[in-house]
């Protein structure tokens, strides 16, 4: 169910020569072989990609998960969600010097993780310009969530308010002015929740450093991103990147699930009675 898309309106323009260049004259080989020799890397670790982003299938591994990210507070929560834009820049056209660089735009990443900051889906591909709650509910990974059986009935995501509230799909309360203490409390467990993707993304990013130099057309660079996607959970996998230490403890069954609002009031109720 992972996605990789490329928008329509994708310019097709020269790989980025500086790169190639650097590794043809760093190992010593023909700038064709560089280019092909990256095209290949990339291609082969996106056949990876099936095997080590997915989702979990059975119950149980629904419950390891809310287990783990139990620690945060929340109850029955599986997966944090958020998008986060990737600079590409672009040369002005194909005819103008390659090494002359005057465009760029942001290509999304949308990911859902887990509470060890392990990717479970993804998409990558359409631009930032659309907003992240449209491109996700566009989205083949978005289409899977918000289906009725995507996720065992008392469990769910944690999203900020873009998103929509959903019975798979938690999000705070609207702050409007002052809110009151339960709702405040409410609001501050699931933002320290959510915020796991945001570590995630970092990760990525302060890790792959060629995210912050991508200049190539975009369709390759939608590619590059799926990659460092996939090592990035390799990387937690082999225990490269350390994972944050959780604690055994048993997440609690949400009573209710026969609508988004009277789950997240059940929510509220045991977040207020654990406060007690």
């Amino acid at each position: 169910m992972t996605a990789i898309t490329v928008n329509s309106s994708t310019l097709v323009i020269k790989r980025d020569l500086l790169f190639c260049r650097t590794v043809s004259q760093q190992f010593g080989i023909a700038m064709s072989t560089a280019h092909d020799t990256v095209e290949m890397v990339v291609d082969n670790i996106l056949q990876l990609l099936p095997q080590v982003i997915k989702m979990p299938r059975q119950e149980s591994e629904f419950r390891k998960l809310a287990d783990e990210f139990y620690k945060y507070g929340y109850p029955n929560v599986v997966g944090a969600l958020d998008g986060t834009g990737i600079k590409v820049t672009v040369p002005a056209s194909d005819k103008n010097d390659c090494f002359t660089y005057k465009y760029s735009t942001n290509i999304n990443l949308t990911a859902l993780c887990d509470a060890k900051k392990r990717l479970l889906n993804i998409h990558v591909g359409q631009s930032e310009r659309n907003h992240d709650s449209h491109i996700f509910r566009c989205s083949p990974l978005g289409k899977m969530i918000l289906a009725d059986n995507a996720i065992p009935p008392q469990f769910h995501i944690v999203a900020d308010a873009a998103y929509g509230l959903h019975t798979n799909v938690m999000i705070p309360y609207p702050n409007k002015g002052h809110l009151p203490d339960e709702l405040d409390r409410y609001n501050n467990i699931h933002s320290s929740t959510r915020m796991v993707i945001e570590r995630t993304f970092g990760d990525i990013k302060n890790r792959w450093l060629r995210l912050q130099t991508m200049r190539c057309e975009l369709s390759f660079a939608t590619k590059i991103i799926a990659a460092c996607c996939v090592l990035h959970n390799i990387c937690i996998d082999s225990g490269d990147i350390t994972p944050t230490h959780i604690p055994p403890m048993s997440g609690c069954h949400v009573l209710s699930v026969r609508s988004a609002t009277t789950k997240r009031q059940d929510i509220l109720r045991h977040l207020s009675q654990t406060n007690e």
